[in-house]
């Protein structure tokens, strides 16, 4: 008697942890779904406006050093994209290692932390460029060009460090839970 019932509440157990599983890995497919769309998004929108931004320069007179050097920042920015995202775009949540897949998130997160400190001194040398550029075309009427960019690349880098913060925030969710899994076990 005490045998069987050991080993109906083995099986409610394993049950019980299956049941678990997939309820951690359903929010994490989730949550990486989420980080995912986010990247992919990022990549195609680095992409189009590579392409397209240099030709607009081009059309205002910028120097062709400054629309080359604008394309090789934008390619660069969506290829570290592609770079921090490609683990994970390959990666089948419902199959895979949940250890593993906590080390290519928490890999993810690093990444975007360190992105922050490459970033913002491009963007602002690149800011300073521009203005450069365009006072050389317009003179002392560039102060309107400028300010606008100015302007507009403070709101860039404000909605970019939000969504940087999102994938962040998404991904110590993710750790978080994988961990609690982790110590279930």
């Amino acid at each position: 008697d005490l045998y069987v019932a050991f080993e109906q509440l083995k099986k409610k157990l394993e049950t019980q942890n299956i049941i678990n599983e997939k309820i951690i890995r359903s929010a994490m497919k989730s949550k990486l779904g989420n980080i995912n769309r986010m990247g992919r998004f990022f990549f195609i929108l680095g992409i189009l406006v590579a392409i397209w931004a240099p030709g607009f320069f081009a059309y205002m007179g910028c120097s062709m050093w400054f629309c080359g050097g604008t394309f090789a920042m934008l390619l660069f920015c969506a290829l570290k994209t592609l770079q921090y995202h490609r683990e994970l775009w390959r990666l089948d949540i419902n199959s895979s290692n949940i250890v593993e897949t906590g080390k290519k998130v928490a890999r993810l997160r690093n990444r975007y932390k360190e992105w922050k400190r490459i970033a913002y001194p491009m963007v602002a040398i690149w800011l300073i460029w521009t203005c450069i550029e365009i006072y050389f075309i317009y003179g002392h009427d560039a102060i309107w060009f400028c300010s606008g960019g100015i302007f507009g690349g403070l709101i860039g880098g404000i909605c970019g460090t939000r969504m940087n913060n999102k994938v962040i925030h998404t991904a110590d969710e993710l750790l978080g839970q994988i961990k609690d899994y982790e110590t279930e076990l």
